[in-house]
């Protein structure tokens, strides 16, 4: 059952810092899993032979080392008996290619994870006239005149007539709540240029993206401010976990 990690901090540097760090725990994690041997990668098969041997040579690197600190009276009383464990990697064997994740982990096997970043529309719009308009409202303003029902409307019954952004246009063209994204970790930058690849708005991308992630990362406001709050926070899962980064400067 999925229980989402919703972390609230101030600023994109933080954010983007954080889904950094995310992404060197995730990785850290799978190799030792795969290491362990519990991780089976893509559904890949290790053979009964391969893995009795994997067995065979863990276990006996083991009972050597430890026959090697045993004390000289051949009890080992009063010593300390040092255990170490070598794994094998080069016996570890998958017969299908694994499933390749996204975001800024780079390639890497599917752990069935999607972690992303979520801000505002100035910090995550590549329209290439909006994003150079002066301030966050001005930016809001030229993205909701270009994506508003009424202006689409408008477009659909008289094409030409009004500029609709073809960022959006190409989303909900191609399925709005179809579209997805790979498991992976997205920081604002990764979202920006899956967006530029698909031809997809990431800013409209994410928000439909969330109620699926498994970690979420966002602005204090996007929880705290009930009008921000009720387009973005409302349809999280009830049994979330959430995280405030620094909450004593929540005022």
């Amino acid at each position: 059952r999925r229980v989402p990690l919703v972390y609230c901090t101030r600023t994109v540097p933080e954010m983007n810092a954080v889904m950094k760090e995310l992404g060197v725990v995730l990785k850290y994690r799978m190799e030792q899993l795969e290491l362990d041997g519990s991780l089976r990668v893509g559904g890949g098969v290790v053979s009964e032979e391969e893995e009795e041997k994997e067995k065979v040579e863990v276990t006996t690197s083991v009972r050597v080392v430890q026959d090697g600190n045993v004390g000289d009276d051949g009890n080992g009383e009063g010593q300390e008996v040092v255990k170490k464990r070598k794994i094998y990697t080069a016996k570890k064997r998958v017969k299908e290619k694994s499933k390749s994740g996204g975001g800024i982990a780079g390639p890497h096997k599917d752990l069935g994870l999607l972690a992303l970043c979520l801000s505002s529309r100035r910090n995550m719009c590549i329209h290439d006239r909006v994003i150079n308009e002066s301030d966050r409202e001005a930016v809001d303003a030229a993205c909701r005149g270009m994506t508003a029902s009424w202006v689409l409307e408008k477009s659909r019954k008289d094409p030409g007539s009004i500029e609709t952004c073809p960022y959006f246009d190409s989303f909900t063209a191609d399925g709005g709540e179809g579209t997805s994204l790979p498991t992976g970790i997205f920081d604002l930058e990764e979202l920006k240029k899956w967006g530029s690849v698909k031809g997809w708005c990431p800013y409209f991308l994410t928000r439909r993206a969330i109620n699926h992630a498994n970690v979420l990362v966002f602005n204090y406001q996007y929880l705290l401010d009930p009008k921000i709050a009720k387009m973005v926070s409302a349809e999280l899962e009830a049994e979330s976990i959430i995280v405030f980064d620094e909450a004593h400067n929540i005022d």
